[in-house]
């Protein structure tokens, strides 16, 4: 009974709450759980999964647009025979914004663009390489106050390694997906 009257008390509070405003500067800052996809480079036939951070600098040029610029940091991507590969992205990003219910529910899907650097350990050989990145991201974001927003959502990432062994060059389409909750303020 408790819970039915928090949650009768919660929505009434939403339902009267006034329009919010979304324009401006924010920042967010969050985490996820990723999944990296190779194209069998390294021989494996299962992905690899690991934890991330991300740091979100944006402006809202109006309620259904906005920009951004994205940093992604993915803990050690470790296969079954302990080769590792550390990775991080900066990208831009246009977002686009469906906000609902006085602006307080957002659906948003954006498409982003930059580069990805990398760090690899395999069989004992440390190399390092970087490639350009494209991304697309599919989302909803909860307003609990006019300056607080809890935002949920997918990204996936999209990129390729050429691997130059004696004469022959290889291009890999690597994949990398991330599934992420972030706090967002805005000013």
């Amino acid at each position: 009974m408790k819970k039915l009257l928090l949650l009768l008390l919660t929505l009434s509070t939403l339902l009267s709450a006034e329009v919010i405003d979304r324009t401006g500067p924010y920042i967010a800052l969050g985490g996820g759980y990723a999944t990296f996809y190779d194209d069998g480079r390294l021989g494996e036939s299962e992905l690899d999964t690991a934890y991330n951070i991300n740091l979100i600098g944006g402006v809202f040029i109006n309620k259904y647009l906005s920009v951004e610029l994205n940093f992604d940091y993915y803990d050690t991507f470790k296969n079954v025979v302990g080769d590792t590969t550390d990775i991080y992205m900066i990208e831009a990003t246009a977002k686009a914004h469906y906000p609902v219910w006085r602006n307080r529910i957002d659906f948003y899907g954006a498409f982003g663009a930059g580069g990805m650097w990398w760090k690899e350990n395999l069989n004992t050989v440390s190399q390092e390489d970087n490639s350009g990145v494209v991304s697309g991201d599919l989302g909803v974001g909860l307003r609990a106050l006019k300056w607080l927003t809890l935002n949920l959502g997918y990204r996936r990432y999209f990129f390729t390694l050429d691997h130059q062994n004696l004469d022959t060059l290889t291009r890999y389409n690597m994949e990398l997906g991330s599934t992420y909750a972030n706090i967002e303020v805005q000013f």
